[in-house]
């Protein structure tokens, strides 16, 4: 059987420029998908939050919005790389595209540093942020299983005010009030209209914060809290996964 081609010193100056290009479009294609999938679901459980009358921090709204960004940035470069390698003769791209593919599948982004400094700060930001949504995402799951569960405490709601929230496609009326947590009260909404001044039995979220602070009124929201976002956790541990590749590589790279 004839061995895969390995790309060395020895190949063509002008191939082994464009193998480089070809990694760096796959680098910039990766940030991009990834970036904009976390961005989509980082979205789902804002408007999912959104939709129980209590939206995130905004800062949660910020990390969405950079995510978001960097999809952007992603989506560029790899269209600049792509332009720069439709310049290439013909026959340059042929040799290079199995050299490309060898060195991707041999061996990964993860064991070798990114010659691309601004990628590879790039790629930092987006797995921290990443992070950062994940962990946000968090109390939501528990909020949910703790709601289908019926492990929440029971504490009384007393509606308010109305407040109309509107998105692009419609518009969430829900009930602003105050939810007496032992002896003290604090400030929560109702995902739909109720009585004003009739107080009534609510499940205190049992994590009330980023994503959790939101009460819950049924069993669908609670499993779409749950799948969007253990979805968002997923994304969050194949980042942490990565980082300890990347940095691991990059360890051994300055070692060897």
């Amino acid at each position: 059987m004839t061995p895969p081609p390995q790309p060395g010193p020895a190949a063509d100056p002008d191939v082994a420029a464009t193998v480089q290009l070809m990694h760096r479009r796959h680098s910039w294609s990766r940030l991009a998908t990834i970036s904009l999938v976390t961005s989509a679901l980082a979205l789902g459980g804002y408007i999912n939050a959104a939709s129980q009358g209590t939206p995130p921090p905004a800062w949660y709204a910020d990390l969405d919005l950079a995510i978001g960004a960097l999809a952007v940035v992603g989506f560029a470069g790899m269209a600049r790389d792509s332009a720069l390698l439709r310049r290439r003769p013909p026959a340059i791209r042929a040799q290079a595209a199995p050299l490309a593919a060898h060195h991707r599948s041999r061996q990964r982004l993860h064991h070798r540093p990114i010659s691309h400094r601004v990628l590879w700060s790039l790629c930092w930001v987006g797995m921290a942020l990443i992070l950062g949504v994940a962990v946000v995402s968090v109390p939501a799951v528990v909020d949910g299983v703790a709601y289908l569960a019926g492990a929440e405490h029971t504490v009384t709601f007393d509606p308010v005010s109305y407040q109309t929230s509107c998105y692009r496609l419609s518009c969430q009326t829900s009930t602003e009030g105050i939810m007496q947590t032992g002896g003290a009260g604090v400030q929560a909404a109702w995902p739909a209209e109720v009585p004003l001044g009739q107080p009534f039995q609510v499940r205190k979220p049992a994590w009330d914060w980023g994503l959790g602070g939101a009460l819950i009124d049924s069993d669908r929201i609670a499993v779409v809290a749950i799948l969007v976002s253990l979805l968002i956790e997923a994304a969050g541990v194949a980042v942490i996964i990565l980082a300890v590749k990347l940095a691991t590589g990059h360890r051994h790279g300055r070692q060897d």
